[in-house]
């Protein structure tokens, strides 16, 4: 009797986890082509983990690796489509690398109630400013010389990316949009080699300090490359208008949700 309860827990046990995982990979999907488009997608990921019963603070280290998966995975899909700056995207990258160690290292527990209230009033913001004309052209905005600000702009990318990670993609489209002067489509391919660069240190300090559950980590970031593979062929298909289409939609959703929780 105690054998067979035994072996009828362990069953409930192994289920269990394959649900969980089966989860995980979904929201990490789902999530990583967010990220693609738009940005929010941590949100999601995080918020399944802590569902599950992982502590805040390692599963804001474990999404960290499904990051660098699904970023990675978006930049070598750019790469194999022949859409890419690398030059720029390296020295972008690298502005943030600084802030991205710091917010890192003191990466704690804040406020949810606070930080969702303050994460939805930048989106509401983002948003607005998305729909401002913009009347640059591209052509003269595909060498680093727009303007100063943008170093100053990805320190602080990476000191807020370090620290939490979630809307982070908001943020950088909206510097690389109104400083840059760029549209969507280029913004996005920016986005994510610069993620993927700074993502790096931030992810040895999670690492180091044991905020990472590796289990979790495999398998949200097969998800996260299969995501960001789909994202970016129907992002390169489709041009702008699905970009700016998903945006919208991600950033009303999780205002919203911010706002109301």
């Amino acid at each position: 009797m105690k054998e067979s309860s035994f072996f009828a827990l362990l069953e409930a046990k192994n289920m269990d986890e394959i649900i969980n995982g089966l989860l995980l990979f979904g929201a990490g999907a789902v999530a990583s082509f967010i990220n693609m488009m738009a940005g929010g997608g941590s949100m999601l990921t995080i918020g399944t983990m802590i569902l599950l019963g992982v502590e805040p603070i390692v599963a804001n280290g474990t999404n960290r690796i499904g990051v660098l998966v699904g970023t990675g995975s978006g930049a070598l899909t750019y790469k194999a489509e022949k859409f890419t700056d690398l030059r720029t995207s390296l020295i972008l990258g690298a502005s943030a690398i600084p802030g991205a160690i710091i917010g890192s290292i003191y990466s704690v527990q804040i406020s949810n109630h606070l930080f969702q209230r303050l994460l939805a009033v930048v989106m509401i913001f983002i948003l607005a400013t998305m729909f401002i004309p913009n009347k640059k052209k591209e052509a003269a905005s595909k060498k680093l010389k727009n303007s100063w600000l943008i170093y100053p702009a990805m320190v602080l990318v990476g000191l807020y990316g370090g620290f939490i990670q979630v809307g982070v993609g908001f943020i950088i489209m909206a510097f690389l949009r109104h400083l840059m002067a760029y549209d969507l489509l280029r913004v996005n391919m920016h986005k994510v080699f610069i993620v993927v660069i700074y993502t790096v240190p931030v992810l040895i300090i999670f690492g180091i300090s044991g905020k990472i559950n590796w289990y979790y980590a495999i398998i949200l970031s097969l998800g996260n490359a299969i995501g960001s593979y789909i994202s970016v062929k129907i992002a390169l298909k489709k041009g702008e208008k699905v970009v700016k289409v998903v945006l919208v939609i991600a950033i009303v959703l999780m205002a919203i949700r911010f706002l109301t929780t």
